[in-house]
């Protein structure tokens, strides 16, 4: 199984105004084995599986459905797997394979089981360990 650790700093910045004040900002970090590193937008289903796959080869591509119209999806090679979102939930379809899941959990490993079952049926990844580390 692969590991990969997920790093939160924390820190003031100024609002940009004499009226707005100090801003608390957090940046998110996943590290993997092989000491490279990306940033992450949240902690939960949409931006984990978007990293994810990206590191095992998968490339966001915009695909023509219309006239003047694109999609968004994940490609590699000749395979495509289409993210939809629907509020809170959002289905990941690959061929005739979907999954349908909520983007937030409150459990950490119910939202990282969650993840590996995307990344293993549907794209074909290995599953990863992930941990959440202050740093």
């Amino acid at each position: 199984m692969l590991k990969a650790v997920i790093t939160s700093k924390a820190f003031l910045i100024e609002g940009g105004c004499n009226a707005c004040g100090l801003q608390n900002m957090e940046t998110l970090t996943i590290h993997f084995e092989d000491h490279r590193s990306a940033l992450l937008d949240h902690v939960d289903v949409p931006s984990l599986v978007q990293v994810l796959a990206q590191k095992n080869g998968w490339r966001e591509t915009a695909i023509p459905v219309g006239i003047g119209e694109e999609e968004l999806v994940l490609q590699k090679g000749t395979a495509v797997v289409k993210p939809h979102y629907l509020g809170d939930q959002i289905i990941y379809q690959a061929g005739t394979e979907r999954i349908q899941t909520k983007q937030r959990f409150e459990a950490d490993e119910e939202l990282f089981d969650q993840v590996n079952q995307i990344l293993v049926q549907l794209f074909k990844t290995e599953p990863y360990e992930i941990k959440l580390a202050a740093e």
